[in-house]
């Protein structure tokens, strides 16, 4: 009999969304560590010297997203009697079931993220480690991966070219730990997402909207998916009006601040709150994209007014 799947979170910053997360897995029986610890060691200072910037995120935050993984082969190093577990970001609810619901999912993967169904043939070549699932060696296989994409001239060609397709297309993003997910997972075959439906159960990508794996797949109220609650359990509801059981949500962003009403069962309170933030989200993203056809358009301009050299 397999031992119960560990939770880890990777957040030295003791805050309220961590002490709800920690809550959460205790209310749903879930063994979680959290890793607060900073100092990633010679390996992602290497890293940090290879690096190039290619979103738009600020490069503090992209390195820190980066360094969990680093963190955690460290951990691995001291500990190796964890052969397997599960990352989890600190804005992540967890539910009954959770642990045994992965397990059953994953199979022999070596990793397995979640993932979205791209819409208009635009794929941003993301896989989110929100909720992943890790074995010891697929975590150094992939650190592995991102010390030499960064480092040699057909990897940061490669990277270089994800980020003109989010530069052409105005949206915000570009190059992450995501896209290196998404390229070590489609290349070693661990690309089976870890938020598709199984058995009726299903772990969540982002609780803002409608979309899961497939686009429009659930029932929304307010600016979040349905939440109801019954026998201790959390359900969403399918597009088609089906329950399924949801054992893991991931509050994304701002949605952060809907983490506690969901945790006690206030439904509606977290349909208001997630309304609101739908509509400041939208203003903002399509202040960034006038932005950008802002650049374009000078740049072109620019560009068509330098003399033509003699």
């Amino acid at each position: 009999m397999n031992p119960p799947l560990p939770f880890i979170v990777v957040e030295d910053r003791q805050n309220k969304t961590l002490a709800l997360c920690r809550e959460s897995a205790e209310l749903a029986r879930e063994p979680l560590l959290v890793l607060s610890d900073t100092d990633a060691g010679p390996a992602y200072e290497r890293f940090c010297r290879s690096y190039v910037h290619l979103s738009s995120n600020t490069p503090e935050f992209e390195k820190i997203c980066f360094r969990r993984y680093f963190l955690l082969a460290r951990f691995l190093e001291s500990n190796p009697e964890v052969r397997d577990f599960v990352l989890i970001d600190s804005d992540v609810l967890l539910f009954q079931g959770a642990g045994q619901h992965i397990r059953r999912l994953v199979g022999r993967a070596d990793f397995s993220g979640s993932s979205m169904q791209s819409a208009d043939g635009w794929n941003p070549c993301q896989i989110s480690p929100h909720v992943s699932y890790w074995t010891s060696s697929g975590l150094r296989r992939f650190v592995a991966c991102v010390l030499d994409t960064y480092a040699t001239p057909s990897g940061r060609r490669k990277l270089r070219e994800i980020s003109a397709r989010f530069v052409a297309r105005g949206v915000r993003g570009g190059v992450s730990d995501m896209t290196l997910l998404y390229l070590w997972a489609h290349a070693t075959g661990n690309d089976e997402p870890i938020n598709r439906v199984l058995e009726g159960t299903v772990v969540d990508h982002n609780i803002n909207g409608m979309h899961n794996l497939h686009r429009g797949e659930f029932k929304v109220l307010g600016g979040a998916k349905r939440i109801a609650y019954r026998e201790g359990k959390a359900w969403l509801t399918s597009a088609s009006g089906e329950l399924t059981r949801v054992v893991a949500l991931h509050f994304q962003g701002s949605a952060k601040m809907a983490m506690p009403y969901a945790l006690r069962g206030h439904m509606l309170t977290v349909a208001a709150v997630t309304y609101g933030l739908q509509i400041a989200r939208r203003a903002k993203n399509n202040a960034f994209r006038a932005g950008a056809f802002a650049r374009r358009l000078f740049d072109t301009r620019r560009v068509h007014r330098v003399p033509a050299g003699k």
